[in-house]
């Protein structure tokens, strides 16, 4: 998964076949596609931030490098297939994100003219010679209707010649240049930002001022698959008349490089080279290479003193084939000036190990993406692997101050021309600590509904998070997305399922027993309502029913939950910078206070990854607490009772362990070959009158000892 318009979470893609969600509700994801075949799908944050992911349309090749741009105010994305025909044949606005969400409609479909252009690709590169025949023959030219025109600065125009020898060594009739003015960003169009190399050059007009130059070369085997990419730059030099500057590939000559404490093996990579002006928006090339691919950058030793330079390598690297838990590293390290040497010697105080298990009840494909993100970024993200389902393996991620991690798992990829993501989990920002050992269980049985948790510190506003439920005055907010897990801050893809699916939703809000509100949220993220309520004291009770069953779930495949509360009238209260309220019409604000909702988390005793436990006795962990920020009085106590058939319910033994943490105890037998189903049925409640009532039907699995 890829990219954001300013801050990148995980995206959901691809889905098919939902109801129109209901008044009131989120809005689903909108997508488009490219005309080479990625799939482009938004959603929005809570704070009104759009973040969107790309899914490659091919698992190989130039056609899987992706490069994401930020030219001017406009984001692109662009296949490697498609780079060196930008300006010859391929209008550039073909890949503006926005314009392509915002509905333009394509000059060709892209399920043939993708392959076509893999195809010209590869013809092109043995000849050594891009355009002019095939897809272009004649002048073709591909663009998207309605192009915005360019703008000319109305001053003096000197002729900047960006000059380049190819990897080859030859004047460079591949690759691309980059123009960037470092005074003010929005002082180039984004077409006159970029130009294609023709005999070695590659030419711009532009008015006089502080510069930075970027050539990106590449070479490809005759399949057409990526073999080197270069990254030559020339960061800041100064226009006065007629200029000529180099960026000759042969001064890319430090090629990324990772020592790392374990053996591991070179899989997806990629840098990125981000130039910010003293005023208006940055430059921003990163090009995501694939699987293996070298890459070498031009070191630099001089910092830019003109507005800022930043630059990071990525990758993943796992661990070679053999006995012994799988691991892999996650690796990003960023530089503020200068463009350093690319060895990188890795210790365990760079990274943190993260313990992970991925459940699932079917073996299946899935995908899972990891991304960083550092503070000066605007644009950010990192495409999903392939994930062999269920797993359990070890991941060093890198820890840095400013380095902010998301992502999100799949449990299968849905069917189609263009796959996306379907039942898994997707998590918030968060950062870790070097050194440190974490562990993450994604997916854990039983799923059941739960709301947004802030896992920075409450005082970083850079990616806010909802609260399941807010009160500002007599407004009251609700956001609750149905089969999370139980790791704090992941959610689950909520009431969203495909076709092949069945899956159902209902919600009611009532006050002192009235009902209030109630709809079919079926089809959506997650449940979201703005209801005005009486101003006095009152008990709000919220009922969710979620049902989701198709031939990827097997477990915890309906919930009943209803919770209970005192509100009352709140004036005068605020949020921290990392939680906000979310108006319905649009924008955000911290003036509301977080109701006081109980919240459940289980946790059963030698549970596998596949969702099963032995057959016989069985234990269980029930941790009772409250709303993040919520005032939160003393858990009174909690019951719990399992079902092996649906119909009948038996009581556990309940022990309380202290800080509303309680233990049950229970006996669930199978002689089954395939096992049985356990449902689980809980309450709980709080000094202040809170309670909360959940039913989990299918929560996990038991087979015969």
């Amino acid at each position: 998964m890829r990219r954001t318009l300013s801050v990148l979470g995980v995206a959901l893609a691809g889905l098919v076949g939902l109801a129109p969600p209901p008044a009131g509700a989120a809005a689903p994801p909108t997508s488009a596609t490219l005309i080479t075949g990625e799939r482009v799908s938004v959603r929005t944050t809570a704070d009104g931030r759009s973040l969107f992911d790309v899914r490659p349309a091919a698992e190989k090749g130039m056609a899987r490098a992706l490069v994401h741009l930020r030219l001017g105010d406009r984001d692109y994305e662009v296949p490697g297939t498609a780079l060196p025909y930008l300006g010859r044949g391929l209008d550039l606005n073909l890949f503006d994100v926005g314009a392509l969400l915002a509905g333009a409609p394509l000059p060709a479909d892209p399920a043939t003219f993708g392959p076509a252009l893999a195809k010209q690709f590869k013809e092109d590169n043995a000849r050594g010679h891009f355009g002019g025949q095939g897809l272009f023959a004649g002048g073709a030219r591909f663009a998207l209707p309605g192009a915005r025109p360019a703008v000319r600065p109305r001053s003096v125009m000197r002729t900047v010649s960006v000059d380049a020898t190819d990897i080859a060594g030859q004047p460079a009739d591949t690759g691309v240049a980059f123009l960037y003015n470092t005074d003010d960003g929005n002082l180039l169009d984004p077409n006159e930002s970029l130009n294609y190399f023709s005999g070695g050059t590659a030419k711009f007009s532009v008015p006089d001022g502080n510069y930075s130059a970027l050539g990106l070369f590449w070479t490809a085997d005759t399949d057409g698959n990526p073999t080197e990419v270069r990254f030559s730059a020339q960061p800041e030099f100064a226009v006065k008349a007629d200029k000529t500057v180099r960026v000759d590939a042969s001064r890319a000559s430090s090629t990324l490089t990772w020592v790392t404490p374990r053996p591991a093996l070179l899989d997806d990579t990629g840098f990125l080279f981000r130039r910010a002006a003293k005023t208006g928006p940055a430059l921003l090339v990163d090009f995501d290479a694939g699987p293996g691919v070298p890459i070498a950058v031009s070191p630099t030793a001089v910092p830019v003193k003109t507005g800022a330079l930043q630059t990071y390598p990525y990758s993943r690297l796992v661990s070679p084939p053999g006995p012994g838990t799988p691991y892999e590293y996650v690796l990003q390290k960023a530089s503020t000036g200068t463009i350093p040497r690319q060895r990188y010697v890795i210790t365990a105080k760079d990274v943190a190990a993260v313990d992970s298990t991925y459940f699932s009840e079917y073996s299946s494909l899935g995908l899972r993406q990891r991304s960083g993100m550092f503070s000066f970024e605007d644009v950010s993200g990192r495409v999903s692997h392939p994930i062999q389902l269920p797993r359990k393996q070890v991941e060093y991620v890198s820890a840095a101050p400013d380095l902010r991690w998301f992502g999100g798992f799949s449990k299968y990829v849905l069917p189609g021309p263009f796959p996306g993501w379907a039942g898994g989990q997707y998590e918030p920002f968060h950062a870790y600590q070097g050194g440190s050992a974490v562990t993450e269980e994604w997916n854990k049985f039983p799923l059941h509904p739960s709301g947004g948790v802030a896992l920075l510190p409450l005082n970083d506003g850079t990616a806010p998070e909802q609260p399941a439920a807010t009160r500002a005055g007599d407004l009251l907010r609700l956001s609750v997305t149905p089969f999370s897990d139980n790791q704090p801050g992941h959610a689950g893809f909520g009431f969203y399922g495909e076709a092949r699916d069945t899956v159902t939703g209902h919600y009611a809000l009532t006050q002192d027993g009235t009902t209030i509100a109630e709809g079919n949220p079926a089809g959506i993220t997650e449940l979201t309502l703005e209801q005005p309520v009486a101003p006095g004291p009152s008990t709000l009770g919220l009922t969710v029913d979620a049902g989701r069953t198709g031939p990827m779930y097997r477990q915890s495949t309906a919930t009943h939950t209803e919770w209970t509360w005192k509100s009352q009238h709140v004036e005068g209260a605020e949020l921290p910078a990392a939680l906000v309220c979310v108006r319905q019409k649009g924008g955000v604000d911290r003036s509301c206070a977080v109701e006081p909702m109980l919240t459940l988390g289980y946790a059963v005793g030698g549970l596998r990854p596949d969702g099963s436990t032995v057959s016989g006795p069985q234990s269980l962990d029930l941790s009772v607490g409250h709303l993040q920020q919520s005032v939160a009085s003393p858990v009174t106590g909690a019951t719990v009772q399992y079902s092996t058939d649906g119909t009948t319910w038996l009581d556990a033994a309940v022990t309380a362990r202290g800080g509303g943490v309680f233990h049950a105890d229970f006996t669930a037998v199978t002689e089954a070959f395939r096992g049985t189903d356990v449902s689980l049925r809980v309450t709980a409640s709080d000094a202040a009158g809170a309670t909360v009532a959940e039913t989990i039907t299918a929560a996990y699995h038991v087979y015969p000892a």
